[in-house]
């Protein structure tokens, strides 16, 4: 549990410098860089409140959700992403990180945006995940830049009976 105390401390300082006087990362100005972590397997799709999520059998063996998400004010389509989960009551928290190629698009409210679909989030024990909360908590950087953009969102994962385990703690 200290590791999970320890990294929300860490993502705590890291919000806090993106904020830049305390404003949330999806409240900042027009041309400022922030994102929107969302799911979807093949296009964003926005996540309110905290939803039922099915967990996703991968290739090997692991589960995940979609991630997706739109970030505005980067000008680089190379983006480096970290993104953690977290399921409530666990002792650890997984960390993925990657660099993707995102697109450039115009968000419903007319605004130029970079996108990219479908990424898996996996989510670690997930065979005794079903109906519990679970944290995604998304950075985003251009390569090599110190600035960045987060959000957090949460859901609630949904695995199939054939895939759940019968002694979960």
């Amino acid at each position: 549990m200290a590791a999970r105390q320890i990294a929300a401390a860490g993502c705590a300082l890291l919000c806090a410098a993106a904020c830049a006087g305390g404003a949330e990362p999806h409240d900042r100005a027009p041309g400022a860089q922030r994102v929107v972590l969302g799911t979807g397997e093949a296009r964003f799709e926005h996540i309110e409140g905290e939803p039922e999520l099915p967990l996703v059998p991968g290739s090997q063996g692991g589960f995940h959700v979609w991630a997706s998400f739109l970030a505005y004010g980067f000008d680089s389509a190379l983006l480096d992403l970290t993104l953690t989960t977290w399921v409530d009551g666990a002792d650890e928290e997984l960390v993925m990180r990657a660099r993707l190629t995102t697109r450039e698009i115009v968000d419903p409210d007319g605004v130029l945006a970079r996108s990219f679909a479908g990424f898996p989030a996996q989510v670690r024990d997930a065979r005794c995940a079903d109906h519990r909360r679970v944290s995604l908590q998304l950075a985003v950087s251009a390569p090599g830049a110190e600035a960045f953009a987060t959000d957090e969102r949460y859901c609630v994962a949904l695995l199939a009976p054939e895939f759940q385990l019968s002694d979960c703690p």
